[in-house]
């Protein structure tokens, strides 16, 4: 049991694609009190990885184990054809795991959600099929936040649904709908309603910043100026204000970027105004789920189980670098016929923008690149931790952190066992490990030694990270399908590959990449995309079914 008179209730509150440094206790310009609050009161971590996409991440999330053992190997529909259907690779979560709900479930606690799934949308794949008692969820990866839930692409379509307690809802939102506000009402009614003998387990999972970039009309000039100074003129506020606090060393150079994305002053003054709308809008969505939060949190507060309850903030990769038409494969001038995104429209219903990938890789200062890749500014993202039994407080930066770790942790603050087996299936192995005894001081052992690898792979983008190195290999269009190798103990922002200099080293963590692939059974994928053979219905019909 723990160490408290009675066992912990339990906040995890995600947010979707919001870069590394977009909050204020990370950095950022972005007015988010609440999380600065919770920041202050707990502590916040550097170094703390996810994968980087959005799906997979949720799953390590749910179930502590690796995505390519739980069913995410790759997130749907990006399945090649050799991946589609195979063990590991089903697009939902399989049969060989359990998630954190159904554990705390079945030790006694009440589960709600209200959010975005992404694991799931068939018979049996549902939050309310996986441990939850009380849902609202977004089964898939993103749509409009506003009533007309129109989807990202035709692709998306099969998987944009609104589920409330096992009933199909996408046609039957309130006029008034808005993601955010919405998602925020339904988990405080269900806090509301909760058993009053038994600790709760809340699954906030709010679908902001996710393009497309919207808001509703009182928010959309929240932020209007703020960022015409550019790209450039944010990363330098940001750097300045992270060496301030101690995220990050004195010495650290601004990131120069990537280079794959034009210099701000060589756009044009019209274009340089529409991108600066584009973040303009991408903040108003921040500063709207932190209004959330402190809302769950007043709610909390005024009724007395906030002192009983671990919060715990996390985005669930590093900002989205995806122009609309990624989503499509289409052209820009297509999105531009299906989408009014003239200067008065943009952020409202009707219009479809995203930040791109210069933006992405700002957000995601002092990082790298950013979502789709396995550099840090892809997979490495902020964390917020607070509650009973917590005692370590301010900025750690010397904890190597896996998102696989939440499950393990919180069940050991719950006094809940994982067993080997359930419902008939001997289950997975966990990747992930217990914070608690670090996080109540009774433990001056680091969370993972020098000795302990954490492995990376999405959509052939692929790392392992062990004592202060990082091997990194970036399909295209981003790298050359080739392994670097880089010290983060010295260059943590992925400037300098190292690989000529240390032959042995690299061969070294190749190796470790090898056994990781192996341990999970790793499938690459042949190129030969599912969706060149079927349908997104039959895709969406099928997933979930490994043969």
């Amino acid at each position: 049991m723990t160490t408290q008179s009675k066992r912990p209730n339990v906040l995890l509150v995600v947010v979707d694609d919001m870069g590394y440094s977009d909050c204020a206790p990370f950095g950022g310009e972005i007015a988010t009190p609440n999380l600065s609050r919770l920041a202050e009161e707990g502590v916040r971590f550097r170094n703390f990885y996810v994968s980087s996409l959005c799906a997979p991440t949720r799953s390590l999330l749910m179930t502590g184990v690796d995505n390519h053992l739980n069913g995410l190997g790759v997130m749907p529909p990006m399945h090649s054809m050799n991946q589609f259907m195979q063990p590991g690779y089903e697009g939902t979560l399989n049969a060989n795991v359990a998630t954190i709900a159904e554990l705390l479930s079945d030790g006694g606690y009440f589960t709600c959600m209200a959010g975005k799934w992404h694991l799931g949308k068939n018979d049996g794949q549902r939050p309310e099929d996986r441990g939850f008692q009380q849902v609202f969820s977004f089964l898939g990866g993103g749509a409009s936040h506003f009533a007309d839930a129109r989807e990202l692409a035709p692709s998306e379509g099969p998987h944009t649904l609104y589920d409330d307690n096992g009933r199909d809802v996408t046609d039957a939102l309130p006029d008034d709908f808005y993601s955010t506000t919405y998602y925020t009402d339904r988990m405080i009614g269900f806090l509301r309603e909760r058993p009053a003998d038994r600790p709760f387990f809340a699954y906030l999972a709010y679908t902001a910043p996710h393009d497309p970039l919207q808001v509703p009309d009182e928010w959309l000039d929240r932020y209007r100026g703020r960022y015409d100074g550019g790209y450039p003129a944010m990363v330098t506020e940001r750097t300045r204000r992270m060496k301030a606090v101690g995220l990050i060393p004195q010495d650290l150079e601004i990131n120069p970027g990537t280079g794959h994305f034009p210099e701000w002053d060589e756009l044009p003054p019209d274009e340089q105004r529409s991108q600066a709308r584009k973040m303009e809008l991408c903040a108003a969505m921040i500063e709207m789920a932190d209004a959330g939060i402190g809302q769950v949190l007043g709610y909390l507060e005024e009724t007395g189980a906030l002192d009983d309850t671990i919060v715990v903030f996390m985005s669930d990769n590093g900002a989205n670098p995806k122009e609309p038409h990624f989503y499509s494969a289409s052209t820009p001038e297509q999105i531009d016929t299906w989408y009014d995104n003239s200067p008065g429209n943009m952020g409202r219903k009707g219009s479809f923008v995203s930040i791109g990938g210069a933006w992405a890789e700002a957000c995601n200062t002092p990082l790298s690149y950013f979502k789709l890749t396995t550099s840090e500014g892809g997979v490495q993202v902020p964390l917020i931790v607070k509650g009973p039994g917590v005692e370590r407080r301010g900025i750690v930066t010397d904890q190597l952190l896996h998102a696989t770790d939440i499950v393990p942790t919180l069940l050991d603050y719950a006094g809940v066992e994982r067993p080997k087996e359930r419902n008939g299936h001997v289950l997975a192995p966990l990747y992930g490990r217990s914070w608690r005894a670090w996080l109540e001081r009774s433990s001056r052992q680091p969370i993972r030694g020098s000795y302990d690898p954490l492995g990376f792979e999405m959509i052939e983008c692929k790392a392992v990270i062990k004592g202060g190195w990082k091997i990194l290999f970036l399909a295209p269009p981003y790298g050359q399908s080739e392994w670097q190798l880089y010290d983060l103990r010295e260059d943590p922002q992925e400037q300098v590959n190292v690989a000529a200099q240390h032959p042995e080293k690299l061969a070294e963590m190749q190796a470790e990449w090898e056994a990781y692939a192996r341990s999970v059974g790793y499938i690459e994928a042949s190129g030969d995309r599912a969706l060149a053979h079927m349908s997104p219905e039959e895709f969406f019909s099928r997933y979930g079914m490994a043969t």
